[in-house]
């Protein structure tokens, strides 16, 4: 896999201008359309773009439709930059059962040893993953 790393797309553009054999790609900047020209053109052997997923997200419709009418596939690579997560669906379940089981999210907050905000960050982060 090609890996291309850069601070400005000017100068992400003029490393792919250098042209490459692979046919996945690694990008570190978000795939706007003269990226994806330009990989478009310098690699004849593409098949699939990856970008962080922070950047996958936010790239256009208008992008991933070209990409689709060329068979070249966009991917989010990796498992992102930023804090890791103390709690995870276990501690969600918990939390669902207890309070199913009656008892108040101070109680919950006390006996599992969360903080109460956190609590109802996780509860309503888990409803709108479930919407």
């Amino acid at each position: 896999m090609k890996r291309y790393k850069a601070l400005k797309k000017d100068q992400l553009i003029s490393d792919i201008r250098e042209g490459f054999d692979d046919s996945e790609v690694y990008i570190c900047l978000r795939p706007c359309i003269d990226v994806v020209i330009e990989l478009l053109e310098n690699g004849p052997n593409l098949s699939t773009i990856y970008c962080p997923p922070s950047l996958y997200e936010l790239t256009s419709t208008r992008v991933r439709n070209a990409l689709e009418k060329v068979n070249v596939r966009l991917r989010p690579f990796g498992g992102g930059a930023g804090r890791p997560k103390v709690y995870d669906e276990n501690d969600v379940k918990e939390i669902r059962n207890l309070m199913d089981a009656g008892l108040s999210i101070t109680r919950i907050s006390q006996e599992l040893e969360i903080p109460r905000r956190t609590i109802y960050h996780l509860l309503s982060k888990d409803e709108a993953d479930q919407s």
